[in-house]
């Protein structure tokens, strides 16, 4: 049986004034797949992340989530429908702690919002507490339960910020740049955490690592000066000879 198609990018278009940031992309994306979005600065890789979210409208073209158009629909549905996204800097509360950032999300996600000027909980809100303490023993981040985020190492923070993704309960998860800036270790805990994301979860990460990207994709898609330049498997784009010619110098990278 044929996989459904998640998202669906139709001659999509993002111009600024006169500056093309993003030119007649199509492309789709099946549910399950593992999609590496990659291209040098400035190939608009992140105004795309920002279109498919909705924070920003495309010039022309269409985006469909499961079949249905939702270049109208604002970005705070979308979310709630299932597309959730990462930022390159962490998105975080850091004054409060592990938990306290995880039960915002699931409030939002079971409907049970609190006054702002009373704290939640655990004696109203025992069923979103247990949740959060599951979430968090379930991903190996329990021991981080009460602290407080900027006390937290930036590995540590970059893995929070992808629980509370999961969280969201994704269709389509994106994720953008979620190893920059971080050690190989650390890189190596993100890459692990992703890898045991349920199958269902469809991603598309930007990401600058190529070892990251081939080792751990099924698909890898190039943008360069706004238009997609190469869609295929890890080792079709390798081999491909625009996208080394355009990775000139840095041939070591490309063939990791």
């Amino acid at each position: 049986m044929d996989k459904p198609i998640v998202l669906s990018l139709n001659n999509l278009s993002k111009y600024f004034g006169g500056l093309k940031v993003i030119e007649d992309i199509s492309m789709e994306v099946v549910a399950g797949e593992r999609i590496g979005l990659i291209g040098p600065n400035g190939a608009g890789k992140t105004t795309l992340f920002n279109m498919i979210a909705g924070d920003i409208k495309p010039t022309s073209g269409t985006i469909s989530f499961f079949g249905e158009v939702i270049n109208r629909m604002p970005n705070y549905k979308r979310t709630k429908s299932g597309i959730v996204r990462t930022f390159q800097k962490n998105n975080l509360m850091m004054g409060l702690t592990v938990q306290e950032n995880l039960l915002l999300v699931l409030q939002r996600m079971r409907n049970k919002h609190v006054q702002w000027w009373k704290r939640a909980n655990k004696k109203n809100y025992s069923s979103l507490f247990t949740e959060a303490e599951n979430i968090l023993y379930e991903w190996g981040l329990a021991e981080y339960s009460n602290s407080k985020v900027q006390n937290l190492s930036y590995g540590v923070q970059r893995q929070i910020e992808i629980i509370m993704a999961i969280a969201g309960e994704p269709k389509l998860l994106l994720l953008d740049e979620p190893t920059a800036g971080m050690s190989q270790v650390e890189t190596d805990q993100i890459i692990g955490l992703i890898s045991k994301l349920p199958k269902g979860v469809t991603i598309i990460m930007i990401e600058h690592d190529m070892d990251v990207l081939f080792g751990n994709m099924d698909r890898v898609v190039v943008l360069h000066t706004g238009k997609l330049i190469a869609d295929g498997s890890p080792e079709e784009v390798r081999n491909n000879p625009e996208v080394k010619e355009i990775y000139m110098g840095k041939e070591d990278v490309i063939h990791a």
